[in-house]
């Protein structure tokens, strides 16, 4: 009898808890991921439209992560020069110039998203629709 009273009750409560996110409304655009260390940084996407942006991060951290190989990278935007972006056979190449003048070239996750602001408002987008980033050194205010 216990356990029918039991499940019983999560039946009738489970689709408010589950609902309670809803509630909040929509994520508002106004929001995006804040990183610690602020970069300003020039995109260039693949219709060739540049956006200039501050407070620039990848999924709201500022490296860029990818494979080489076997192995798993990543790579601080404070030694970034710029990246440029591919798709070749289906995957995401970066090829990231470095600001000690080396280059290395990443296999990157298509679907991550690159945010900042710009000077009308908050700016987003997926690392494949990109051709080019261009990252500033890091501003000393937090």
């Amino acid at each position: 009898m216990k356990r029918f009273l039991l499940l019983a009750v999560l039946i009738v409560v489970a689709p408010f808890l589950l609902g309670m996110g809803s509630l909040q409304g929509p994520a508002s655009p106004e929001k995006i991921p804040v990183p610690v260390k602020k970069y300003t940084a020039t995109v260039l996407d693949q219709m060739d439209v540049v956006a200039q942006c501050s407070d620039v991060s990848i999924e709201g951290e500022t490296f860029l992560e990818g494979k080489r190989g076997e192995g798993n990278y990543t790579i601080s935007f404070d030694n970034i020069a710029q990246v440029l972006f591919r798709l070749q056979e289906g995957k995401l190449i970066g090829i990231v110039m470095l600001r000690g003048g080396e280059s290395s070239e990443l296999t990157l996750t298509k679907n991550q998203k690159l945010y900042g602001r710009t000077r009308y408002g908050t700016f987003q987008i997926t690392l494949s629709d990109l051709k080019k980033l261009v990252i500033e050194a890091a501003s000393s205010q937090k």
